[in-house]
């Protein structure tokens, strides 16, 4: 028994054992006040946004840190992490503009309570902040565009959920900012963009202004960029064709030819021309030029500028030929129900338009004029109706012009 006593390896986990009971008893027995050094302990300020209300604004302070030297018993400041420590100064009771001295609170962790831990020492006993009248300006956001977007595509107009900010603070300083600017990077970009982005304070020299020195009513604003897909789109005019009035029997030249176009992919991308009109030929009586605006797909800009085309009709190998129509070639349809319909126009003189040699064949009595009533009402009295004017015999010639006659309705 005496060799274990005697023995190196059992006085080593002896004076271990005894290490261990000190030890604990320390830290869990002992009152014996520790201290513990804490530096740069930072300062947060309570009551901002009543300040303001009155107001008022602080525009500096004397510390934004505090040093301090903790007392309290060893388990206790052993437990206590630094950074969970907070120097507190409450503003609510300032009224007035000027230099304040105020007295300010340690802030523990919710662990320890302020009767576990005195502040035995502190860097600073007061913080002075200065106060000064609040001063609010509205200025306008612009947009800065970043980077290219994809080939092929463009960026629209930036829009903004907020067309202006409030800017806040000491009067000289908020006077010198000019607008806020958002950036938005549009590098391959194809789709559109809509995102939430900070701003930047721009002064009149064109700098960016720091911001902690401002309050503003806003933090950030959401932007929207749309991304228009590019497209040249040919011009199109499309014919109604009839016997005489045949497209293969002219020449047609639009100016411009194309457009160029941006607008959103889902209104262009399926487009392979623009449609400028519908022209019945038969309504063209000679060679004619005119001009038509240009219309745009929904939603599309027109980067090439031109807001008309300039259409030329020519007809190519055709003649005119005038023909008088008699009473007896003159008839209607559609007549109203229960009435009598007498044609008032005895003769009329139409238009034929058609190679020379069918025209040559062509005699009065081919000519057929019929008037349509279905408009007409069911009232008694005179009415001049739409009338169509047939050539029979022959598909290669037909009127040119619009037409009518006079019919009288009788019960």
């Amino acid at each position: 028994m005496n060799k274990i006593k005697n023995s190196k390896a059992f006085r080593i986990g002896l004076s271990i054992l005894v290490a261990f009971i000190l030890w604990f008893y320390v830290n869990n027995f002992d009152s014996t006040p520790q201290e513990l050094k804490v530096n740069d302990v930072p300062v947060i300020f309570t009551g901002e946004e009543l300040l303001m209300e009155r107001g008022l604004m602080m525009s500096d302070c004397s510390h934004d840190t505090v040093d301090l030297t903790l007392s309290g018993n060893t388990s206790v400041l052993s437990k206590l992490d630094p950074r969970d420590l907070t120097v507190q100064v409450n503003l609510t009771g300032i009224t007035t503009t000027g230099q304040h001295s105020l007295n300010y609170d340690v802030n523990f962790p919710d662990s320890v309570t302020n009767n576990m831990v005195d502040v035995k020492a502190a860097s600073v006993q007061k913080i002075t902040v200065d106060i000064v009248e609040l001063y609010s300006k509205t200025i306008y956001i612009r947009g800065e565009r970043l980077g290219t977007p994809a080939e092929g595509f463009m960026a629209g107009e930036m829009s903004f959920s907020e067309d202006t900010i409030v800017v806040s603070g000491e009067q000289l300083a908020v006077s010198n900012i000019s607008y806020a600017r958002v950036s938005v990077d549009l590098e391959g970009a194809s789709e559109n963009i809509v995102t939430v982005a900070d701003f930047d304070l721009i002064d009149f020299n064109g700098d960016v202004v720091d911001k902690s020195s401002f309050r503003t009513n806003v933090e950030n604003v959401q932007v929207t960029v749309p991304i228009l897909r590019i497209k040249e789109l040919p011009l199109e005019v499309k014919f109604i064709e009839s016997p005489g009035s045949m497209y293969e029997d002219i020449v047609c030249d639009i100016e411009p030819k194309s457009i160029t176009v941006a607008g959103a992919s889902k209104n262009i991308a399926k487009l392979d021309y623009i449609l400028l009109d519908e022209i019945d030929l038969s309504t063209v009586t000679q060679d004619t030029t005119f001009t038509i605006p240009i219309p745009l797909p929904a939603g599309s800009t027109n980067l090439s500028g031109e807001e008309e085309a300039t259409v030329t009709i020519t007809f190519q190998g055709l003649d005119t030929r005038a023909f008088t129509v008699t009473s007896e070639n003159i008839s209607y349809i559609n007549e109203p129900e229960g009435k009598t319909v007498t044609v008032v126009t005895n003769e009329m003189e139409v238009t034929l338009r058609g190679p020379a040699a069918i025209l040559d064949a062509v005699e009065p009595f081919n000519i057929r004029v019929v008037g349509d009533l279905s408009d007409v009402t069911a009232d008694n009295g005179d009415y001049a109706v739409p009338a169509e004017v047939y050539v029979d015999g022959t598909d290669m010639a037909g009127a040119i012009g619009a037409y009518q006659i006079t019919v009288r309705i009788q019960s």
